[in-house]
């Protein structure tokens, strides 16, 4: 194992930390024999044209999401994968998490009836980045989780605006509205510049059924509500209630998100596996994210 940083003093003292070979030059890695996986951790930017490198040269590659900054390079990316016959992964981390994962499989199973809502929110205060903003930084986990959660590719359409506070080119907050093919709509909303909660990261769940948040600072329990809003037809009338049953707390096993993707992705190089979350997973996200680039800019709803 070799790390490689362009910075390589730092580069240097990470190794030294994991006791591992390490480097400043990009092209020993590409040129190494015994090296036959790499993970790309580098400013999203660079993402293409570093990932397009190991792939024409056979290896395989895990990416950090956002996969690339464009549609067009992350289309190019998946089909020299294809070309080359390996592995392309992206990390899109949050489908990793064990509480989504359970969450995933009980809507699946039909516990929460139809899926009628999903709201999400990612809140903090920090110094807004000046390579991209909340969209491609934050939101395009909320994009991607609505459409794995409700199986399905893509939205019908989505509407979006967005705040500029600090810099001109860069968001800094982005609300988006998503609807979906079996009539569910998804909420969300991203900043860097709210800062009475601390860090606010939760996924609700709104079903027919059931409903369910996921706080994910929160690593191993999430929280299900047996409630509704219950219909009678009384004398030719429709009557609606509320439906109270129990408050379960789930409790799950504990497992990084983070080690868990990795080691998925080592899996997948070892037994030649389609990653769960590959290059096409990611392509579809940043399509996602150039339609709600483009309901901001020309501020209407977007048709996919």
């Amino acid at each position: 194992m070799k790390l490689c940083d362009i910075n390589e003093g730092r580069a240097k003292q990470i190794a030294g930390d994991y006791d591992l070979e390490y480097t400043s030059n990009i092209e020993e890695i590409l040129s190494d024999s015994n090296i036959s996986a790499i993970v790309i951790a580098t400013p999203s930017s660079t993402h293409y044209k570093i990932a397009k490198k190991f792939l024409e040269n056979g290896k395989d590659v895990f990416i950090e999401k956002p996969m690339t900054l464009n549609s067009e390079g992350a289309k190019d990316l998946v089909e020299i994968a294809n070309k080359k016959n390996t592995i392309l992964m992206v990390g899109h981390l949050f489908r990793y998490h064990p509480a989504v994962k359970d969450l995933k499989n009980r809507i699946d199973l039909g516990e929460f009836g139809k899926i009628n809502m999903i709201v999400t929110y990612r809140f903090a205060l920090g110094v807004p980045r000046k390579d991209m903003g909340v969209v491609y930084a934050l939101a395009v986990h909320e994009l991607d989780l609505s459409c794995y959660l409700l199986n399905t590719e893509y939205p019908i359409s989505l509407i979006a605006d967005s705040a500029r506070f600090h810099q001109d080119d860069v968001e800094e907050m982005v609300n988006i509205s998503m609807e979906f093919p079996n009539g569910a709509k998804s909420y969300m909303m991203e900043s860097w510049n709210i800062p009475v909660y601390g860090r606010k990261r939760e996924l609700v769940i709104i079903g027919s059924e059931k409903s369910a948040i996921i706080d994910y600072l929160l690593p191993n329990e999430y929280v299900i509500y047996d409630t509704k809003i219950k219909k009678q037809n009384i004398e030719n009338k429709t009557l609606l209630e509320i439906e109270e049953n129990a408050v379960n707390k789930i409790v799950i096993e504990y497992k990084e998100p983070l080690r868990e993707e990795i080691l998925h992705f080592i899996h997948c190089v070892k037994n030649r596996a389609i990653p769960e979350t590959d290059g096409i997973v990611g392509y579809k996200a940043i399509k996602i994210c150039e339609a709600v680039f483009n309901s901001i800019k020309e501020n209407k709803r977007i048709y996919f």
